[in-house]
């Protein structure tokens, strides 16, 4: 949220607003938008995923200004599925790994693999250490304590560039294949 959208161009089109997510599939139909500017105001249209080119840390990009629709995606028959920033993560065994602080997505295809927390053991006083936790391969995400499974715990990682390694070997050991 807040990230410019540009297209390839560089032309400046709008500014995420919101993340519109589709609980029950577990993955981002596309985003609302913010006009650009100081006195910006909220835009009708918005811009469905499969209109992005990339998503990038400073901005997502868009082929042109056609990107941007008039598509309703939370009226189309697909629910938001509300703010997960800041719920606990539990295992179905009832083992508390920490809060949500942002949430992990496999932007080729809009899903979302894992969690980033702050871990439930974090000191006092410590701030900056994250932890990843994988996702399965299907789930979903809501309510206020979201539930992985048991096993997800031990392929959680400290380390964001290996996380999609970790994502790949849980989703294989919960399918009962050999990694």
């Amino acid at each position: 949220m807040g990230l410019p959208v540009v297209t390839i161009a560089g032309e400046d089109v709008a500014e995420v607003r919101d993340v519109v997510f589709d609980a029950d599939a577990g993955r981002v139909l596309g985003f609302t938008l913010n006009r650009r500017g100081r006195f910006a105001k909220r835009m009708k249209e918005t811009l469905e995923r499969a209109s992005v080119a990339a998503v990038g840390p400073d901005a997502v990009m868009v082929a042109d200004e056609d990107a941007v629709s008039t598509e309703d995606l939370v009226a189309s028959g697909h629910g938001p599925g509300g703010n997960v920033i800041g719920n606990r993560v539990m295992t179905d065994d009832g083992v508390r790994v920490g809060t949500v602080t942002d949430v992990v997505i496999d932007t080729a295809v809009g899903s979302v693999v894992g969690y980033e927390v702050a871990p439930a053991d974090e000191p006092s006083g410590r701030h900056g250490r994250r932890s990843y936790v994988p996702l399965p391969d299907a789930g979903a995400v809501s309510g206020e304590a979201l539930m992985v499974p048991a096993a997800a715990v031990d392929y959680v990682t400290t380390d964001f560039a290996g996380f999609a390694e970790a994502v790949d070997r849980f989703r294989a050991s919960m399918r009962g294949e050999r990694s």
